[in-house]
C-alpha cells in the first residue's frame, strides 16, 4: 500500500507528519509576509485577508539540516536566448537559518528558524557573514566538506544535488518559454531557491526575477563580481571552450535547444492559457494536460504507444506466472508419483 501511494504521490517523502504549510505573498520579496501554519482555518483567514494574491505551499518537513539549522540553495540562472532556449547556471551558494529548526507549534512563528532569506537572517543576533561552520552563508566547498564529514563522499552527494538543481531549472524555463517574447540581445537573470530532503532529493521553493546581487558576505564578495564579469562571455556568444571552463565555479551551460517555429510557440501558449482557465474552475490536472502543452497533436500517438507498452508488460507478466504455475504443477505431480511408488 505504501509503495502504491508513493507511486501516485511523488511528494509523499517530503510531507512529514505535522502537516505544516507556508504562505507567501504572490508578488512579495525579501521574505516579507511569509508565515508558517499547521491549521487550515488559519491559512484561509490569512490568505484571504490580503489585498493581493497569496501562495500556499507545502512545507518540506523532512528537510536536510546543517548543524540542526534549516538551509536552502540559491542558484543564479541566466537565459541568454528564449528561442532557441539557452540556459546557464552559476555556482550556487547556501543560505542558513540562525536558530535551530523545529516544527513544534510554538516555533512556527520564529522566522529565524524557517526563513533562510539573508535580508531576514541579518537581523538576528546570531548572524555571521563568514563562510564556514558558524556562518550563515556557505560556499559549495564548505557544504561539500560538511557532507563528506557527516555522510561520506561529499563530492558525489553534491554532484547529485547539483544535477537535480540544473534539471529543475531547465523545467522552470521550459514552462514559461511560450509566454515570453524573444528579443535578440536581451537576457533574463533569475534566482532559483531549492531545498534538499533527508534522501538528498531536491525540491523547488520559488523562482525570483531580478535577484539580489549585492555582496556583504564572504561568499558573495567572491561570487558576485565573478558572475557579472563572466556573464558577458555568454551574452556575447564567446563562452570559454569546454576544457577551459570551470563548471564548478562559473557559468555552466545547462541547455541549448533547437529553434521552434513561431506558430508552434503560439499554439503552445493558447493551449496552456486554456488549460489554466479550466484548472481555475476546479478541473483536476492530468498527465495528458502536460503532454498536450508540449506535444500538441502528437499526444494521442504518445499515449497509445505507452498503452501498448503496458499491455506487452502485462502479457509478459501473465506468461511468466503461467510458466511458474505449470512448473509447480509438474513438480507436484512428480512428487506425488514418487510418493505412490
Amino acid at each position: 500500500m505504501l509503495q502504491r501511494l508513493q507511486e501516485d504521490h511523488i511528494q509523499l517523502k517530503m510531507d512529514g507528519t505535522r502537516n505544516v504549510w507556508i504562505v507567501k505573498p504572490g508578488h512579495g520579496s525579501r521574505g516579507r509576509g511569509i508565515k508558517c501554519f499547521d491549521d487550515l482555518i488559519a491559512i484561509i483567514k490569512y490568505a484571504t485577508s490580503r489585498k493581493k494574491s497569496a501562495i500556499v505551499q507545502k512545507y518540506v518537513e523532512n528537510c536536510l539540516l546543517l548543524d540542526d539549522k534549516k538551509f536552502d540553495i540559491r542558484a543564479w540562472v541566466l537565459v541568454s536566448n528564449w528561442n532557441p532556449l539557452t540556459v546557464w547556471m552559476f555556482e550556487p551558494y547556501i543560505r542558513l537559518c540562525t536558530d535551530d529548526h523545529s516544527l513544534e507549534p510554538e516555533s512556527l512563528e520564529n522566522k529565524f528558524a524557517h526563513l533562510c532569506n539573508r535580508c531576514v537572517q541579518e537581523h538576528s543576533d546570531e548572524y555571521e557573514e563568514e563562510d564556514g561552520e558558524g556562518g550563515t552563508m556557505w560556499s559549495v566547498a564548505t557544504l561539500t566538506d560538511y557532507l563528506d564529514a557527516n555522510f561520506g563522499d561529499g563530492k558525489e552527494l553534491w554532484k547529485k544535488i547539483r544535477a537535480q538543481c540544473m534539471q529543475i531549472a531547465l523545467y522552470v524555463m521550459h514552462s514559461c518559454q511560450e509566454a515570453i517574447d524573444n528579443r535578440l540581445g536581451c537576457f533574463e537573470w533569475f534566482g532559483l531557491d531549492f531545498m534538499v530532503d533527508l534522501d538528498f532529493n531536491v525540491w523547488t521553493l520559488e523562482c525570483n526575477i531580478s535577484p539580489d546581487l549585492s555582496k556583504g558576505t564572504e561568499v558573495l564578495e567572491r561570487l558576485v563580481p565573478a558572475a557579472m564579469t563572466s556573464a558577458w562571455d555568454m551574452l556575447l556568444e564567446f563562452p570559454p571552450k569546454e576544457e577551459e571552463r570551470d563548471v564548478e565555479h562559473g557559468w555552466d551551460l545547462i541547455y541549448r535547444g533547437k529553434e521552434i517555429k513561431r506558430d508552434v510557440i503560439q499554439k503552445r501558449f493558447w493551449l496552456k492559457k486554456t488549460l489554466l482557465t479550466e484548472l481555475r474552475v476546479g478541473r483536476p490536472f492530468s498527465m495528458r494536460d502536460a503532454l498536450q502543452v508540449k506535444l500538441g497533436s502528437w499526444t494521442n500517438l504518445f499515449l497509445n504507444t505507452q498503452d501498448r507498452v503496458k499491455v506487452v508488460k502485462k502479457v509478459s507478466l501473465k506468461s511468466k506466472s503461467a510458466r511458474r504455475d505449470s512448473t509447480k504443477s509438474k513438480d507436484g505431480s512428480s512428487s506425488d508419483s514418487e510418493a505412490d511408488s
